[in-house]
C-alpha cells in the first residue's frame, strides 16, 4: 500500500514536471487569459499568477502572465475605450507589476508541492496571498493618487472572481497532469511495475 502511494506521488511530480515544461500547458494559459479580456474588463490576473506560477517553470509564467495582462491592457485601451489618462496608464503599470511579483512568488514552490496535496495547499496559499498582496498594491496606489475607490463588496466579488478562475484552470491543470499520467508510456509502465 505505501509503495503504492509513493509511485502515484512520484507519478504526479514527474507528470507535472513535464506539464510545467511543455509549451502546451503554457499556450493554453495563455489563449484562455487572452479571450478571459472579452468577458471581463480586467481579466482574473491573481487567479492566472496563481496558476501559471504553480504549474509552470518561472521563465514561462513570467512570459505567461505578462502576455495576458498586455492583451488585457490594448484590448481595454483599443476596444473597451480605457481613457487614455496618467492615472489609467499607472493603474496598468501597477497591475502588471504586481501580477509579475505575484506570479514570482508563486514559482518559489516550497518542497512540500512535490506532492499533489502539497500543490493543492500551494494553490490556496497562492490565490489568498497573491490576493493580498496584489489588491493591497491597488488599494496603496488608489490613496496616493486619490482616484478610485474600491469598496469591500467590489473587493469581495474581485476576490470570489478570482479563487473560481484559479479553482477552474487547476482542475484543467489536473485533468492534463492526469491525462499525462494515463496514457504517457513512462508514467503507466511505472504504476506497472510497482504492482
Amino acid at each position: 500500500m505505501r509503495q503504492e502511494s509513493i509511485s502515484k506521488s512520484f507519478s504526479w511530480e514527474s507528470a507535472w514536471k513535464t506539464v510545467s515544461q511543455g509549451s502546451f500547458w503554457q499556450f493554453s494559459l495563455i489563449f484562455i487569459g487572452c479571450v478571459s479580456s472579452l468577458i471581463y474588463p480586467h481579466a482574473p490576473l491573481v487567479g492566472f499568477s496563481a496558476v501559471a506560477g504553480n504549474t509552470l517553470t518561472r521563465k514561462k509564467a513570467l512570459t505567461c502572465v505578462m502576455v495576458i495582462w498586455l492583451a488585457n491592457q490594448l484590448y481595454g485601451f483599443i476596444i473597451r475605450q480605457y481613457p487614455q489618462t496618467w492615472e489609467s496608464l499607472t493603474w496598468g503599470i501597477v497591475m502588471g507589476l504586481g501580477t509579475l511579483f505575484v506570479t514570482g512568488l508563486v514559482t518559489l514552490r516550497p518542497t512540500f508541492c512535490q506532492r499533489f496535496w502539497g500543490h493543492c495547499l500551494w494553490l490556496v496559499i497562492s490565490v489568498i496571498g497573491g490576493y493580498l498582496l496584489y489588491e493591497g498594491a491597488i488599494i496603496l496606489i488608489a490613496q496616493l493618487m486619490g482616484g478610485h475607490s474600491l469598496t469591500l463588496a467590489i473587493l469581495w466579488r474581485i476576490f470570489l472572481k478570482n479563487c473560481l478562475w484559479g479553482i477552474g484552470l487547476s482542475l484543467i491543470h489536473g485533468c492534463v497532469v492526469g491525462v499525462m499520467m494515463q496514457f504517457s508510456p513512462q508514467y503507466s509502465s511505472q504504476s506497472a511495475d510497482k504492482v
